[in-house]
C-alpha cells in the first residue's frame, strides 16, 4: 500500500515537471516523419501509463549510479603506514612515524632494526645502520572514514592498483551484461531479463557484505554490474518502445536524471555511515524494492508484436488506451487490425545487417569518428568522475557538485539541440570540455574553489556532449544497422570507461598533469573531427545505407 502510494506521487511529480518542460519551445518534441505512423499513436505515446513505466525506469537508474560510482567512498583514499611491532606497541602513532619509519617512504616501508630510544632516553629519527624492510601490515587513520575497503584488504603499496581494478571490474560486467542481455532480451522479453537481472543485483549486493576477501568482493563487483546495468539497460529499451517517436529524445533524455540522482545520494549516504559495510547496505536496500519490478512494468508491446503474440499486443494496448484516456468505437478491432497490418509492414521492412557494413565506403568514416567519440567521452567522464579524491577541498562536497552538474548538463542539450542542431553543440561542448581539462595543471590548488570550479565546467561540458551523442549515433544510423552500430559504438565506450580508473596510477607514475592532458587532447580532438560528421536535425533518419551515405 505504502509503495503503491509511494509510486503515484512519483508519477505525479513526474508528470507534473513533463508537462512543463515539454511546453517550453524546442524542449521534448522530435519532428515526425509523416510517411510513416506508430502503432502508439492510436493509444497514446505520452500519458499516464507512460509516466507510470518512466517513475519505475526513472527509480532503475538510481542503484546504477550508487553502485558505479561507490568505489569512490567505499575505497577512498586513506592515510596509512607501517603497523607498529609487537614490541612497539605501546608508542603513540606519533612516536612510532619518528622513530620507526624511514622520512622519505612512510607507508610502505619500515625499519628493520629499530632502537626504541636514543642516547638520554630520548626518541631519535636516527636512521643510521637501520635496513629499510617492506611493510607486512598496516595501520590506517581513521578520523574521516572508520572502515573502508581500502583497509579491509590492506589495498596500499603493491595492492593500490587494485582499486582502480575494481572500478574496471565493475565496467567489465556493464560489457557482458551488453554482450549478453541484449540477445536475452529480444528473444524472452523486457520484462524477463529486467526481473533476472534484479535477482542478480539482489544476490550479488547482499554477498558481498560477507566477502572475506578482494577477490570474493571483486567477483561480487562484477554480478553486481551485471545486475544493475542489465536492469537499466533493458528498461530504457523498454522506455523507448512503449514512448511515441516524437517524444523519445525528450524521455531518453530526462531518465538519465536518475543516474544523476543517484550520485547525488551517494555522498549523503558515505557522510552518514563512514563504514563501507553500512554504506553497501543502504545501497543494496533500493535493489530489494525493484524486484517489484516484474509487476509494476508491462511487457513491451513492440516486443510481443515482433514475436507474433498479436493477442497479448492488443490487451496491452486496450489498456494503455484505457489509462491514457485514449478510446474510440469498435477499439478492439481496430486495434487488430492496425496490430496485423503493422506485423506485415514489420516483415516487408525489417533488414538485417552485420558489423562489416558499418565499414563501407559510404559509412566507414561517420562509424569511425562515432566510435572513437564514444571512447573518448566515456574515458574523460568516468576519468573526471573517478578524480574527485584527488582535488581539493572536501571529497564529500566535491563528489556531490559533480553529480549535481550532471542535471544542468543533461537539460542543457534538450534546449540546443533543434536549434543548432547536433553536430555543433557535441563538438563545442567537447573542445571546451577539453580546454578545460588542459586548464586544471595551470591553476593553484588554493583556494581549492577555483580548480574545482574548472574541473566541474569541464565534466558539464563532457556530460553534455554524451547525452548529444546518443542521440546523434542513433540518427546517423540507417534503420538496418542502427541496433549494430549503437551497440559497437557504446562497446567502445565501455572500453574507455574500463581504463579510466588507471589513469591515477599512471598520474602516480608519471606526473600529475598526464591524465589532464589525455582527457583535454583527446576530448578536443574528438570535437574536431566531429564537425566531419552530417547533420541530422530536421532530417528523416535513413532507413538504407543508401540513404544514409547521402546525408551532408
Amino acid at each position: 500500500m505504502i509503495f503503491s502510494k509511494a509510486l503515484n506521487l512519483l508519477e505525479a511529480v513526474f508528470s507534473t515537471f513533463i508537462q512543463v518542460a515539454m511546453s517550453l519551445p524546442d524542449i521534448g518534441k522530435t519532428v515526425p516523419d509523416p510517411k510513416k505512423s506508430d502503432i502508439l499513436d492510436l493509444v497514446g505515446g505520452d500519458g499516464p501509463w507512460q509516466r507510470r513505466v518512466f517513475a519505475v525506469i526513472f527509480c532503475c537508474a538510481i542503484p546504477l549510479a550508487c553502485h558505479n560510482m561507490g568505489m569512490s567512498f567505499l575505497a577512498p583514499n586513506v592515510d596509512h603506514w607501517c603497523a607498529r611491532t609487537p614490541e612497539f606497541a605501546n608508542l603513540s602513532v606519533k612516536e612510532w612515524r619518528i622513530i620507526g619509519l624511514p622520512p622519505n617512504d612512510n607507508k610502505c616501508s619500515r625499519y628493520k632494526f629499530i632502537d626504541k630510544y636514543g642516547e638520554n632516553g630520548k626518541i631519535s629519527n636516527s636512521s643510521i645502520g637501520r635496513t629499510i624492510v617492506k611493510c607486512d601490515s598496516w595501520e590506517y587513520d581513521d578520523s574521516f572514514y572508520y572502515s573502508t575497503i581500502v583497509n579491509e584488504f590492506d589495498l596500499v603499496c603493491d595492492r593500490e592498483w587494485l582499486v582502480s581494478m575494481s572500478k574496471s571490474i565493475f565496467i567489465a560486467g556493464y560489457f557482458c551484461t551488453m554482450l549478453v542481455f541484449g540477445h536475452v532480451s529480444d528473444r524472452f522479453g523486457r520484462r524477463t531479463v529486467i526481473s533476472i537481472c534484479n535477482v542478480i543485483a539482489v544476490i550479488s549486493a547482499t554477498v558481498s557484505l560477507f566477502s572475506a576477501s578482494y577477490f570474493m568482493f571483486g567477483i561480487c563487483r562484477f554480478f553486481i554490474a551485471v545486475g544493475v546495468a542489465g536492469v537499466f539497460s533493458t528498461s530504457f529499451v523498454l522506455l523507448m518502445e512503449v514512448i511515441g517517436p516524437e517524444h523519445r529524445s525528450f524521455y531518453g533524455m530526462v531518465v538519465n536524471f536518475g543516474f544523476s540522482l543517484g550520485c547525488v545520494s551517494l555522498p549523503v549516504i558515505a557522510w552518514l555511515t563512514r563504514d563501507w559495510f553500512w554504506m553497501q547496505f543502504v545501497m543494496t536496500v533500493p535493489c530489494y524494492f525493484l524486484l517489484s519490478s516484474w509487476w509494476l512494468l508491462p511487457e513491451s508491446p513492440r516486443w510481443l508484436l515482433s514475436r507474433g503474440k498479436t493477442e497479448e499486443t492488443v490487451d496491452l494496448l486496450l489498456k494503455i488506451g484505457s489509462i491514457n484516456k485514449k478510446t474510440f468505437p469498435d477499439m478492439e478491432n481496430q486495434l487488430r487490425k492496425a496490430t496485423t497490418k503493422a506485423t506485415e509492414v514489420h516483415g516487408v521492412e525489417s533488414g538485417t545487417g552485420n558489423i562489416f557494413q558499418l565499414f563501407t565506403a559510404q559509412l566507414r568514416r561517420r562509424t569511425m569518428i562515432i566510435c572513437f567519440s564514444w571512447f573518448v567521452i566515456s574515458f574523460v567522464y568516468y576519468g573526471l568522475s573517478y578524480n574527485t579524491n584527488d582535488l581539493a577541498g572536501d571529497p564529500f562536497v566535491n563528489f556531490a557538485l559533480y553529480a549535481v552538474i550532471e542535471i544542468p548538463a543533461y537539460f542543457f542539450p534538450l534546449f540546443v539541440i533543434r536549434k543548432w542542431g547536433r553536430r555543433n553543440p557535441m563538438a563545442f561542448t567537447l573542445i571546451t570540455g577539453g580546454a578545460a581539462c588542459l586548464a586544471m595543471y595551470p591553476i593553484p590548488q588554493d583556494p581549492w574553489w577555483i580548480s574545482v570550479s574548472v574541473s566541474l565546467f569541464g565534466k558539464f561540458c563532457i556530460t553534455c556532449s554524451f547525452a548529444i551523442l546518443y542521440i546523434f549515433t542513433v540518427e546517423l544510423f540507417p534503420t538496418v544497422l542502427r541496433n549494430i552500430g549503437l551497440g559497437s559504438a557504446s562497446m567502445c565506450g565501455r572500453s574507455g570507461s574500463f581504463i579510466a580508473p588507471f589513469m591515477r596510477e599512471l598520474g602516480y607514475a608519471t606526473h600529475p598533469v598526464v591524465p589532464q592532458l589525455l582527457f583535454g587532447v583527446l576530448a578536443a580532438t574528438s570535437g574536431f573531427l566531429g564537425l566531419l560528421l552530417p547533420e541530422t536535425n530536421n532530417t528523416t533518419v535513413p532507413d538504407t545505407i543508401e540513404e544514409a551515405g547521402e546525408m551532408s
